[in-house]
């Protein structure tokens, strides 16, 4: 898929953008940029406000602002997963993306509270990440093995749960760093991450082997 097949039109739409950009999360992830930051913020919290408003539905904020590496992202992942369930305290992530207990677990959990899960989403969840580019721009590699770890719980769940009327959604709002890495062809928003060996050799990626899908849907809209 080229570049130009990635974005949505910017200008012209029947539709006002926030609108546009909820029934482009019917199908796809988003990637939406600006070079103004307060836009993109106002987008970010006018799009959390909008998805909230439908039923048997989670939105998951996460203050991109204050993630800098793994310990903050999962801080920031626990603080959105208790507050889009209505739980009273946070659900403990261990600091590891894959392994028991890390982030693919309670990306999983459709309550995103463990044993004490409650307001559970039964059709689908909204992450909403802020200033997404606030990470990308400090430590690319753990950026794209979360993007890559969102979108393959989106289509595990997707094309191989139980379930297949679940549905996890990601929103990445920021600056322009976003743009220049969905235009990146090796990049996570274009291509699965491929799965390491235990000798660091490189396998086939892990998500596309377990659903099937070929790459992860991601769209990009400029706000």
């Amino acid at each position: 898929m080229g570049a130009t097949e990635l974005h949505l039109g910017t200008r012209g739409g029947a539709l006002p953008r926030v609108q546009e950009a909820a029934l482009a999360l019917d199908e796809s992830h988003l990637v939406a940029w600006s070079r103004s930051a307060p836009v993109a913020e106002r987008f970010a919290l006018d799009l959390a406000n909008l998805l909230g408003h439908y039923p048997e539905t989670q939105v998951c904020s996460i203050a991109g602002w204050l993630v800098r590496d793994l310990d903050s992202f999962c801080h920031q992942l626990e603080i959105g997963l208790a507050k889009a369930a209505s739980a009273d305290s946070l659900p403990r992530i261990r600091r590891d993306v894959h392994g028991p207990g890390g982030v693919v677990e309670h990306l999983k959990q459709r309550g995103g509270h463990g044993e004490d899960a409650h307001h559970v989403a039964d059709k689908r969840r909204y992450y909403i990440w802020r200033d997404a580019d606030a990470l990308l721009r400090k430590d690319e590699g753990l950026f794209s093995e979360i993007v890559d770890a969102i979108s393959g719980v989106a289509a595990a769940d997707e094309f191989c749960g139980p379930d297949l009327l679940f549905l996890h959604r990601a929103a990445y709002v920021g600056g322009p760093a976003l743009n220049t890495y969905a235009n990146k062809r090796t990049g996570q928003f274009r291509k699965w991450l491929r799965d390491r060996g235990p000798a660091g050799e490189k396998n086939e990626p892990l998500w596309r082997t377990i659903t099937g899908v070929s790459k992860p849907p991601v769209k990009v809209m400029e706000l």
